[in-house]
Parts: C-alpha cells; structure tokens; sequence
C-alpha cells in the first residue's frame, strides 16, 4: 500500500458546539456546513475536516481523540492488506466504484482510516 497523506479527518466531541466555534473563529476554517451535531470544511488543498456531536450516531468508534485517514491509491487491496495483517476493521468498509474508506484500530489503541476519492489532491 502506498500513503499520500492525511486527507481527512473526523472527531467527535460532547462539546460540539464550542468545537465548531473554536474551529470557526479561532482557526479561521471555513465550514461549509453546520447541522445538528455535523459540521464540515473542504479545504483548500482538498482534505476534509468533519466534526460530530454526541447525537451522531455513526462514529461511536470515534473514542480517543481525532481520527486521522490516510490516502491511499487503492482502497480494495489495502482493506485486504489490513485483513492480512490481523489489523481489526471497525465496521463495514464503505467502498463504491473503487472509492470509499475504512476505519481500523491500530496497535496504539487508537482509531484510524484509509481513503481513496477522486475528490482529494495527490
């Protein structure tokens, strides 16, 4: 498998509303879109920000701090190389056309992921 780089990255928060705030006034990132317990910013070199409230109820894996996913060229064959390393798999993996990501466990403890998406900058 090959890494490009982070390209997204995800983090739930009981405080989402002083997260978005921070993010948005602090930070100075633009998100694009604040809902109840979502928000969302493209960024320029197109990596993806995505911050999720307590009611969301998708990324309840998301335990220990910000979930970082890497790019990589393609997602089939590293969900295979994840699967034959032992690595455990969080979920099903969301592959569609050859694009899609999926989140594992990695010996720290902590959650990551790996994406491939015609929508991110090699």
């Amino acid at each position: 498998m090959r890494v490009h780089g982070i390209v997204w990255t995800g983090s739930r928060t009981d405080a989402f509303d002083e997260t978005v705030t921070f993010f948005r006034d602090i930070l100075g990132i633009d998100l694009a879109l604040i809902g109840p317990d979502f928000a969302f910013s493209r960024m320029p070199n197109t990596s993806q920000l995505e911050i999720f409230g307590p009611r969301d109820g998708h990324h309840e894996h998301f335990t220990a701090g910000p979930v970082p996913e890497f790019l990589v060229d393609d997602i089939e064959d590293a969900i295979r190389e994840l699967r034959d390393a032992g690595v455990e798999i969080l979920g099903e993996p969301h592959v569609e056309g050859g694009d899609g990501w999926v989140h594992f466990r990695a010996p720290d403890g902590y959650v990551y992921g790996l994406t491939n998406g015609r929508q991110y900058r090699r």
